[in-house]
């Protein structure tokens, strides 16, 4: 074979996509083999041609990189509608619980999720360690803990069960004192008491939340959750990983900011504040939906059913109805997510930081589930840069 042919499975490993990807790219004309050569016969592509595909998956759009890559986890439907493993996520933040479908992710039986001693040590460690931080900063160092003190797991899925409850329990020092914080029960119910819910149907809009966040496809922290792991990381370092990549205030921590942005929305009214306001509207608009992103519309219609007879939740689920309408108008954006959390955190009278720290803790439930799916993969995430400095 002449060094500008590629085998079929050369040309999937180049792509990162399974073989039957690549005869759906020949089906579509996505790609063209190289002479006669049939299926059956043994395709032959073009290393040019195989090359320019690669790098327009990646330059799909102008200034922004990205990637893709198979996956049997998570179908976002831009139109509107997001599936974990063909179950409507809409359905499940009302039907199921957040550790049923973590184990749904996982692809495994039914869990044991209360706290073991490796999680309850991690959870300690950080409590005692960052006292004054966020809730979401201490369940990242509590993974990180775990991820210091503990050999790599084999089995994820209980690794996985692992990491959530160390994070979990490390969120409870911010209500209840360390000797009072490592509890028993679904770890969903633990996080929702830890950040201030007090009734079950709170607890049930904090866990129908963390289902929805559980996973989002290849978002930026999972892409980052998806390197570690194609380096052959442990499960621990490789959450972390993922959960370094959450922080920012372009990702985990937008919902901070949705906060301050409905609170001057409560003080101003929605037009003045909206007007004022300086920079993008935090809670509006999603780089992947062109539709309403169906996740904050399943968490604020939760919020208005569930949680009707407080004034605070109704004051806030009545103005984010308001704001939205405003920001449409202004902006022509949607709501997402982001401005659900927002108000959920508002209208709960959740502690601070508390959206923030239900996005970090879910979303460890994908990143084990993209690690489960990379396992066996070659170490394919390697970018290449064009260099534009001195020669």
């Amino acid at each position: 074979m002449t060094s500008d042919l590629l085998s079929t499975a050369q040309a999937a490993e180049l792509l990162g996509v399974r073989t039957a990807t690549i005869y759906s790219y020949v089906s579509r004309g996505v790609l063209t083999r190289a002479g006669s050569a049939s299926r059956h016969d043994g395709s032959l592509f073009r290393r040019a041609d195989v090359i320019a595909l690669r790098d327009n998956r990646i330059r799909r759009r102008s200034g922004i990189f990205e990637v893709s890559i198979d996956t049997a986890i998570t179908r976002i439907d831009p139109a509107g509608r997001l599936f974990y493993r063909g179950h409507d996520v809409t359905d499940l933040a009302r039907d199921s619980t957040f550790e049923r479908t973590a184990e749904m992710l996982w692809v495994t039986a039914e869990l044991d999720w209360s706290p073991n001693t490796s999680s309850a040590r991690a959870a300690r460690v950080a409590r005692e360690s960052a006292t004054t931080s966020s809730p979401a900063a201490r369940a990242r160092l509590a993974v990180a803990a775990l991820a210091a003190a503990e050999t790599p797991s084999d089995d994820l899925p209980s690794a996985g069960v692992a990491a959530v409850n160390a994070a979990v329990d490390a969120t409870a020092a911010a209500t209840a004192p360390a000797d009072e914080a490592d509890g028993a029960g679904p770890a969903s119910t633990r996080l929702a008491d830890a950040l201030g819910a007090r009734s079950p149907a709170e607890r049930h809009l904090v866990g129908a939340a963390m289902v929805l966040l559980a996973d989002h496809e290849l978002a930026t922290s999972t892409v980052a959750a998806r390197v570690a792991a194609s380096t052959g990381a442990g499960v621990f370092d490789v959450v972390t990983a993922g959960l370094s990549a959450m922080p920012g205030p372009r990702h985990g921590q937008v919902s901070r900011e949705v906060v301050r942005f409905l609170q001057r929305c409560a003080d101003d009214g929605p037009r003045a504040a909206t007007a004022a306001w300086d920079g993008r509207l935090p809670g509006f608009g999603h780089i992947v939906y062109a539709a309403p992103d169906p996740r904050a519309a399943a968490l604020l219609d939760l919020l208005a059913e569930l949680a009707p007879d407080t004034v605070d939740t109704v004051d806030t689920v009545d103005l984010a109805d308001a704001v939205i309408v405003e920001a449409l108008r202004a902006t022509g954006q949607h709501p997402n997510i982001d401005l659900a959390l927002g108000a959920l955190e508002v209208g709960l009278r959740l502690v601070p930081g508390s959206g923030e720290a239900i996005f970090t803790i879910a979303r460890i439930a994908g990143f084990v589930a993209h690690m489960a799916e990379e396992l066996g993969q070659p170490l394919r995430f390697r970018a290449r840069a064009e260099y534009v400095g001195p020669e």
